[in-house]
């Protein structure tokens, strides 16, 4: 996982923050591979949508544990952001089959994104409304609060580690 002092720095000030080539994924993340966790798992699917005939964006809840890369990442970014542990903390997979655009929204908890399948705008509203590119590998941060928009351009995949607590100040 590659992190620039530049992209700490702007996390650690509650900064959106996008990380191009974040990770170099080796393992090849598709719905066949999202097939087998649900089957040697026990994991829920959730739809976010009701759209209906597999147009749905898809929830799955608290996969750290399926893969080791999950639970990694989500290990990797609670030290280095230095997180209170809260026992909401996990890794959520999204996935929709088709082009699929969601509701703005603001989320309770400081999130980060890892594309692992297919392209997915971020639209932030802030200041300016900014959008944001994910693909595989990359990364984009969206601290707690903070309005976005996510707009699947192709069928896609992307695991969300959510931090609900408090980060403990850090030395910068």
């Amino acid at each position: 996982m590659l992190l620039k002092e530049a992209d700490i720095k702007s996390i650690r000030e509650n900064k959106v923050t996008f990380i191009k080539k974040f990770s170099l994924l080796k393992r090849n993340y598709d719905f066949n591979l999202l097939s087998q966790l649900m089957e040697e798992n026990p994991l829920v699917i959730d739809q976010k949508s009701r759209i209906g005939n597999l147009q749905d964006v898809f929830h799955v809840p608290k996969v750290s544990n399926c893969l080791t890369e999950f639970k990694t990442f989500l290990d990797f970014l609670s030290k280095i952001f230095k997180y209170e542990n809260h026992h909401n903390d996990e890794i959520d997979l999204f996935f929709s089959f088709v082009s699929q655009v969601g509701e703005s929204h603001v989320d309770r908890e400081d999130v980060f994104i890892m594309g692992l399948k297919g392209k997915v705008i971020y639209k932030v509203f802030g200041t300016d409304v900014t959008e944001y590119i994910i693909e595989k590998g990359d990364m984009i941060f969206i601290p707690r609060g903070i309005k976005h928009k996510v707009i699947g351009i192709t069928p896609r995949i992307v695991a969300a580690a959510g931090f609900f607590g408090a980060r403990m100040k850090a030395q910068m």
